[in-house]
């Protein structure tokens, strides 16, 4: 029996499947958006680009729609389509010569945008050099009842105002029941200016335009969507780090990595045959793989908003991309890990980078990233690990984002060292970081792009101040024009009452100071005097109502307790690096706690619970939605037992929780501990968990800040001749691995410059015999005691004590080094000891 052919051809039930493809309403009108952009991009390949590029989109209202009434209208002012492109646009399956250039890929991405949306489809255009416009509807359900594949095309008179350009309009709603019928709802009640902020971010480099293309206008319902805009430091801002010298806040790049010679027909790469490996066809292109665009650093961390923007002609397929670029996959073991943030629980690092030659997923929710286009991108833009401690021996990662990491993966130096907005903190005697509220304050005024704001020059302001005590305000005395402390109660030049009260005496009625317990002209007490019995608020004693002070414990009649929040507050500040706002973790029964504020003051002396006990490393204040824990950082719990305050706070947190949700109690998940770890997780994660690797990095970063400061050292030219044959012999292969020529070494020893090229060991070996130059300034902010104010007894004892405590710490760091998996006690150890020098440095 000769063979026949067997009819194949797909019914209109294919169209109707594709429109359960599942995709959001934003992906079905990005669709139709796509279409109208390439059809620009068309214009312009062919030499004839289009004046004015827009895309005008009507939205109908939630009301019209639950009415089965308006219609979804998008327009754009292109050169317009032929009837044959038309057809081509509306085919499913079908795919243009042009696979390099456009954004609307595939035929199946405008069936499956219009068919969710509604039932029927209308799409008109009409070209400059005709005299008639297009017009082709396509009707589902009327398709599906005639059980043809096929759509009705007609030429007709060019509707008013329509020159050129193009017309797709869907109508006809789906109706509940149906499993398209909740599409056209979400649509059209997500609010118009999030339709335009999502729009905004999805099409930023089109809206912006840039030298050699004219921005692309969009419109929902008559207003014009706005570019995204990224808050970055400029790229005169920068940091510098040991072994990467000045690293920009904002690196730009255009750079050509390959070309390849693609199939017209399907993309594929020709490699060395003359012939398309796929379709045998013989049309090809050389397509150039570039990769353009920047990276840089946002002007404040984020738990979520940072990462890369990546874009394919146009159209960000992945906004804020954070896996591609912070996380590193061990090609042995298969395993990823995160890589950044890993110091904090914050990013900053952003970025648009267009990959116009990586293809992408048909829903372009991807791009393909098991391509070589991918891959090759990846290792240009990131390169291998970011982390310096996974690098083998004479590797590197010099790629634009581990630049970026290496200068700003941290934030713990507020100002200039860390590039990050801070302001003076007295009670510490240094920088603390700049409070959110400022920050978002800030961020309103980028925004709306007031000057200074919209540039970085007033944020750049809090950088440079940040470690600056402010100037105090002297008040000057109206008597004697004396400049006075804003405490000053009288003055110091004529005794004038700045700040008083007037004497409790009827008969007196003189001005004395507001602190002022009894008056200097008649005498007269002034402490109200009280008739009833009083309760001490710290003691709970009773007192007679004549007494000032209660008689157990002293306190002054009145006064607040000690641990009460009323008297922590003014006696505390705001530490914003321990708060957790928002937090919400997952309970026993499935369901997610309410969210919960953790705010943190810090109190700079002790905190006393009750008369006759020993001081508390915290107390709290909880009320619904909030809890305020004040935290005294010198009680011996965090200096001499070595706990985080996070894991305190933690606690703290959680047997809140645990209260608020009784109900729970009889539940194996529900406890204490449990509650405390998901809390430690969710609100400070990696932050408070010190792994071997990032005790050794900050140990590197210490004994690089402490060889650059002791250059200048008393005896550091001298110190050469100190060194055992060991020592040199270190010295002078690690300045044959640092590419320094060894006939430098005479001018290094005059300089001092050869520590440089010391081990940490013969660091700590020149202070271990010349440590009283390292003081006042030079390497540590701690005085050197001196014998004209103590005598030179105790000043040597002074002085021997201050010498042991720094050097076991630096022997502690610098044995560190030598473990390649240390058990927890010595990263612990460790840890006390680089924070401890870190933080006297000067």
């Amino acid at each position: 029996m000769a063979p026949k052919p067997v009819d194949i051809a797909p019914t209109p039930q294919v169209l109707m499947a594709l429109t359960r493809t599942p995709i959001s309403p934003l992906d079905a009108l990005s669709e139709l958006i796509d279409n109208a952009i390439d059809s620009f991009r068309s214009a312009a390949i062919s030499g004839k680009p289009s004046p004015i590029r827009q895309v005008l989109i009507d939205i109908p209202s939630a009301t019209e729609v639950s009415r089965n009434e308006g219609i979804i209208r998008v327009r754009d002012t292109g050169p317009g389509l032929s009837e044959n492109q038309i057809a081509d646009s509306m085919r499913a399956g079908y795919s243009s010569k042009n696979h390099f250039d456009t954004l609307g890929l595939f035929g199946m991405g405008f069936n499956i945008a219009t068919g969710k949306m509604g039932r029927i489809t209308r799409v008109i255009s009409a070209r400059t050099e005709d005299d008639y416009a297009i017009q082709v509807t396509l009707d589902l359900p009327k398709l599906i009842q005639e059980q043809k594949f096929t759509a009705q095309s007609e030429q007709i008179e060019k509707p008013h105002g329509l020159e050129h350009g193009t017309v797709v309009e869907i109508r006809e709603w789906w109706p509940d029941g149906d499993p398209n019928g909740g599409f056209i709802r979400s649509l059209v009640k997500m609010p118009k200016k999030t339709l335009r902020e999502r729009l905004g971010r999805r099409y930023a480099s089109l809206l912006r335009g840039d030298s050699t293309t004219t921005p692309v206008v969009i419109s929902v319902n008559n207003e014009r969507c706005q570019p995204y805009e990224h808050c970055v430091w400029s790229e005169k801002r920068f940091v510098e780090r040991q072994g990467h010298g000045k690293i920009p806040a904002l690196i730009r790049f255009d750079d050509e990595i390959d070309r390849a010679r693609r199939c017209l027909h399907d993309g594929t790469d020709f490699g060395d045959s003359e012939k398309c490996p796929r379709c045998q066809g013989t049309e090809s292109r050389e397509i150039v793989h570039r990769v353009r665009g920047w990276v840089g650093v946002q002007r404040f961390d984020d738990q979520n908003d940072f990462g890369i923007d990546l874009i394919r002609n146009g159209r960000a397929i992945r906004v804020a991309e954070k896996t591609a670029f912070f996380e590193f996959t061990d090609e042995s073991t298969g395993r990823s890990e995160r890589e950044y943030p890993i110091d904090q629980q914050y990013g900053r690092i952003v970025g648009e980078v267009h990959l116009d030659q990586v293809p992408v997923d048909f829903q372009k929710q991807n791009f393909q990233q098991a391509t070589d286009e991918w891959q090759a991108a990846m290792r240009y833009l990131r390169g291998g690990s970011l982390l310096p401690t996974k690098w083998s021996d004479g590797e590197g990662n010099d790629s634009y984002v581990s630049r970026l990491f290496q200068g700003y993966r941290k934030v713990r130096n507020f100002g200039r060292g860390d590039m990050y907005m801070g302001q003076y903190n007295p009670a510490k005697g240094k920088a603390d970081r700049i409070s959110r509220e400022t920050e978002r304050a800030y961020y309103q005024k980028f925004l709306s792009h007031e000057p200074g704001y919209y540039t970085d020059e007033k944020w750049w302001e809090l950088v440079e101040t940040a470690g600056e005590p402010p100037i105090q305000d002297l008040p000057e005395c109206e008597e004697c024009g004396f400049q006075n402390t804003a405490a000053a109660e009288e003055c110091g030049g004529c005794g004038q009452v700045l700040n008083g009260k007037a004497c409790l005496n009827s008969d007196c009625r003189a001005q004395i100071p507001r602190s002022a317990s009894s008056c200097a002209h008649c005498g007269t007490s002034q402490i109200p005097k009280v008739k009833s019995p009083w309760k001490c608020t710290f003691c709970s004693e009773d007192n007679k109502a004549d007494a000032e002070y209660c008689e157990k414990c002293d306190s002054i009649k009145g006064a607040l307790h000690p641990a009460s929040p009323e008297s922590l507050t003014p006696n505390s500040i705001e530490d914003p690096a321990l708060e957790a706002l928002q937090l919400s973790i997952d309970l026993a029964d499935g369901t997610k706690s309410s969210p919960l504020d953790i705010k943190v003051r810090t109190v700079h002396r002790p905190i006393i619970p009750s008369f006759g006990r020993d001081s508390v490393p915290m107390v709290t204040e909880a009320k619904m939605g909030q809890i305020t824990v004040y935290l005294d950082p010198t009680h011996s719990a965090f200096t001499a037992m070595g706990l985080r305050p996070e894991y305190l706070i933690a606690s703290e947190a959680a047997q809140f929780i645990h209260s608020l949700h009784r109900n729970l109690q009889t539940q194996p998940a529900h406890t204490i501990s449990g509650l405390t770890a998901d809390i430690l997780k969710a609100a400070w994660g990696d932050a408070v968990t010190d792994s071997a690797d990032t005790v050794r990095d900050d140990i590197k970063t210490l004994f690089s800040q402490i060889t650059e400061k002791i250059l200048t050292a008393p005896h550091a030219d001298d110190f050469y001749g100190e060194l055992d044959e060991a020592q040199q012999l270190a010295l002078a292969e690690s300045m044959v691995k640092a590419g320094v020529d060894l006939a430098e070494l005479g001018r290094l020893k005059s300089t001092g410059g050869y520590l440089r090229y010391c081990d940490r060991d013969t660091v700590t070996a020149f202070f271990a015999h010349h440590a009283e130059g390292w003081f006042n300034g030079l390497v540590w902010q701690d005085p050197w005691p001196s014998e004209a104010e103590v005598g030179q007894v105790i000043a040597g004892r002074l002085r021997e004590d201050l010498r042991l405590k720094y050097l076991r710490c630096l022997e502690d760091c610098a044995s560190y080094m030598r473990y390649e998996q240390p058990e927890r006690l010595i990263v612990v150890r460790a840890r006390a000891a680089v924070e401890f020098l870190a933080d006297k440095l000067s």
